[in-house]
């Protein structure tokens, strides 16, 4: 499959060019607009993504080997005309982008015997399968709550799904509340890549599923596709769904009450706390 075939797999020495592969400068991240903004005549501005472009980046290697020059140029060649090869961000803690160069290599020689390109562009490439998926939470994933911070709901829901006000250690939290009606959801639709679904969790809550993209899945931290929110203490929002093995791409999460419950809780309940989602 070619997106194994990586153009600079460790940050190290490669043997056969006597040379790295890395980029120079690392990875100068051009994270596209894919957000339309609207600015109506009352209320508040909001986006809504409407496009799926990847990452682009500026990428240099300076007074380096012919055989790796020359090895950036043969990739360049390989690839122009519809396939892709993975790059590793080695500077940036190894994440892994997929795509192609899609501007021309110009290899300009320098002084005793080394050899340049500057400002060689690579785009990512969305939808296409990896061979690593992005999983650095703390640093690279941003959390979309059930309300934004005017107020809007920012959850579509349908049936019994209505916006909650709770109060957990002394602060008020807004959720996305079900009583547990079967065939009732709340979905969200983002750009990006995985996601961790955080749900309440406490007595009073009962079990659910999770589409993504119109198909039930399986959690990477779960056995099952059950989803159970229930625990014998009030422990607010925790992350009881994650899927992280998916490309870029536009994806829909959408949780759906099972109507069920264990036999120590006393109500079906589910609610919908927020979406972290891997950018």
């Amino acid at each position: 499959m070619p997106e194994t075939d990586i153009l600079n797999p460790t940050p190290i020495w490669t043997e056969d060019i006597q040379d790295s592969m890395c980029p120079d400068y690392g990875f100068d991240v051009n994270d596209p607009l894919t957000d339309l903004m609207v600015k109506p005549c009352g209320g508040y501005p909001y986006t809504r993504a409407i496009d799926n472009h990847g990452h682009a980046f500026q990428l240099s290697w300076i007074d380096r080997s012919f055989a790796c020059v020359q090895r950036v140029k043969r990739y360049y060649h390989q690839y122009r005309s519809g396939g892709y090869f993975t790059i590793v961000d080695w500077d940036g803690g190894g994440r892994h982008y997929v795509g192609r160069f899609t501007g021309a290599p110009h290899l300009v020689q320098r002084g005793n015997g080394t050899w340049s390109i500057q400002g060689l562009p690579f785009e990512e490439i969305p939808t296409v399968p990896m061979v690593q998926y992005p999983s650095d939470w703390d640093n690279d994933a941003v959390t979309a709550y059930a309300t934004a911070d005017n107020g809007d709901q920012l959850v579509a829901g349908n049936g019994a799904f209505a916006i909650n006000v709770r109060t957990i250690l002394g602060n008020p939290v807004t959720t996305f509340d079900d009583p547990g009606t079967p065939g009732d959801w709340a979905q969200l639709e983002y750009v990006g890549y995985g996601f961790r679904l955080f749900l309440m969790s406490g007595p009073e809550f009962g079990q659910a599923s999770v589409q993504v993209d119109g198909t039930i899945v399986t959690p990477d931290n779960g056995s099952s596709s059950l989803i159970e929110c229930y625990a014998a203490a009030d422990v607010g929002p925790q992350m009881l769904c994650q899927v992280q093995n998916l490309s870029r791409d536009f994806h829909r999460v959408k949780l759906v009450p099972l109507g069920t419950k264990t036999s120590a809780a006393p109500a079906t309940t589910v609610s919908w706390h927020s979406l972290q989602v891997m950018r």
